[in-house]
C-alpha cells in the first residue's frame, strides 16, 4: 500500500509500537529539527542516518552543530554524511531488531525532515528485499563528529549585519553563506515574514509575574523556566507563521545561539525550548544582566535597551531571533 498521509504515523509510531527501536536511515536530506521530535517521541529508539546529498549541497551550519550534540550525548545515535559522489538522492528508512528477528522497511520521496513528513506532499511505500542491506553498504560517508568534517563537507553559514537607515533605524540583513573550494554564494534573504513579541506588559511598565520571562518564579518550579508569550490573535490571524503544537524548530539567534524550540500551551500561545523549558530563562537572563534564577524585573528588559524580540521566518522548520541593541559589524553565525 502507498502511505500518502499521516506518514510518521506509519513510518515511526507503529513500528515503534511493535516493539521495533532500532532504524537506519538513509535521506537525501535531512534536519536536526525534525530529529530532535523524532528523539522527543520515540525516546528509546536507536538511529543510524546517512545525509546523502551532503557532499553535492552541503549542510547547513546549525543542522550540523545540533547533530554533534546530539550524538555526543546520546550513544545510540549516528549521524553521517556521504563524502564522495555520486551523491545519494535515496529515501530509506529501515527498522530492524535482532530480538524480533524481523524487519521492515519504508521507500519513497520523504526526507527526514519536517518538509518530508509534513509540509509537503509526498510519498512512502512499505517493503520487503532480502537485499536490504545492500542499500546500506556505503563506504564513503564520514561521521558528523570527525575531526576531519569540515575539509570534506561544505556548510551554510546565516551572515547577520545590522546597518543604519538613512531614516536613523536599524535593519538587520540575513544571508545565506557558502563557501567551497570552487566558488563562495551568497543570498539574501529578504522579505522575510517577522513577528514583534512583547516581553513586557502595559506598554512596558509590567512584566509578567508568573509567567513569559518568570513562568518558574513559583513554588515548586525550577526558577530559570521561561518562555517567550506569543499573542493568541497573532496565531490566530497568521496560523501558519509557527509550527503547529509540540513539533520542534530552530531558533537562531542574533549573537549566534541556537534553541531548539516548539509551540506550546493553549493555542500555541507560548515559545519553549524543548528539551528543557530553564534553557530558555538562562538565555534571557544571560542576556540581561539578572543573576540566574532570579526574578526578572520591568527595568531590567528597560535597562538592557530592547522590550520585544523579532523573529524573522526562514522556512517551517528555521525561524531567526533579533534582540540586539545598537549597531554590529558583520557576524557570522
Amino acid at each position: 500500500m502507498y502511505l500518502l498521509n499521516d506518514l510518521e504515523h506509519h513510518v515511526f509510531e507503529i513500528p515503534y509500537q511493535n516493539g521495533y527501536r532500532k532504524i537506519r536511515i538513509l535521506s537525501g536530506y535531512a534536519s536536526s529539527a525534525f530529529l530532535t521530535h523524532i528523539l522527543t517521541r520515540y525516546p528509546k529508539i536507536e538511529i543510524d542516518l546517512i545525509v546523502g546529498m551532503a557532499i553535492k549541497d552541503g549542510i547547513r551550519r546549525w543542522d550540523h552543530e545540533q547533530y554533534t550534540q546530539i550524538s555526543t550525548e546520546n550513544s545510540r545515535i549516528t549521524i553521517s554524511y556521504q563524502m564522495e559522489y555520486p551523491a545519494i538522492h535515496t529515501k530509506v528508512y529501515y527498522w530492524y531488531d535482532e530480538h524480533l528477528r524481523t524487519s521492515t522497511a519504508f521507500i519513497g520521496s520523504s526526507n527526514f525532515s519536517w518538509n518530508g513528513f509534513r509540509d509537503q506532499n509526498e510519498l512512502l511505500g512499505e517493503v520487503n528485499y532480502s537485499n536490504i542491506e545492500e542499500v546500506f553498504n556505503i563506504s564513503q560517508t564520514i561521521n558528523c563528529n570527525d575531526p576531519n568534517v569540515e575539509d570534506r563537507i561544505n556548510f551554510y553559514n546565516l551572515k547577520t549585519r545590522r546597518a543604519k537607515t538613512e531614516t536613523g533605524t536599524q535593519e538587520l540583513q540575513l544571508d545565506m553563506e557558502i563557501i567551497n573550494e570552487n566558488s563562495e554564494e551568497t543570498e539574501r534573504l529578504t522579505n522575510l515574514e517577522y513577528v514583534d513579541l512583547s516581553l513586557l506588559l502595559a506598554n512596558d511598565t509590567e512584566i509578567h509575574e508568573r509567567s513569559g520571562l518568570n513562568w518558574g518564579q513559583r513554588e515548586g518550579r525550577e526558577p530559570n523556566q521561561a518562555y517567550i508569550p506569543v499573542p493568541t490573535p497573532f496565531n490566530r490571524e497568521n496560523p501558519e507563521f509557527f509550527p503547529p503544537l509540540e513539533e520542534s524548530f530552530t531558533m537562531l539567534t542574533d549573537d549566534e545561539q541556537q534553541l531548539v524550540c516548539k509551540m506550546a500551551q493553549q493555542n500555541r500561545k507560548a515559545i519553549h525550548t524543548t528539551e528543557n523549558n530553564s534553557i530558555m530563562g538562562r538565555y534571557f537572563r544571560e542576556r540581561l544582566g539578572v543573576p540566574l534564577g532570579e526574578r526578572v524585573d520591568v527595568q531590567d528588559v528597560l535597562n538592557y535597551g530592547r522590550t520585544s524580540v523579532r523573529v524573522y521566518k526562514i522556512d517551517s522548520a528555521t525561524y531567526f531571533m533579533d534582540f540586539g541593541v545598537g549597531f554590529a559589524l558583520t557576524e557570522v553565525w
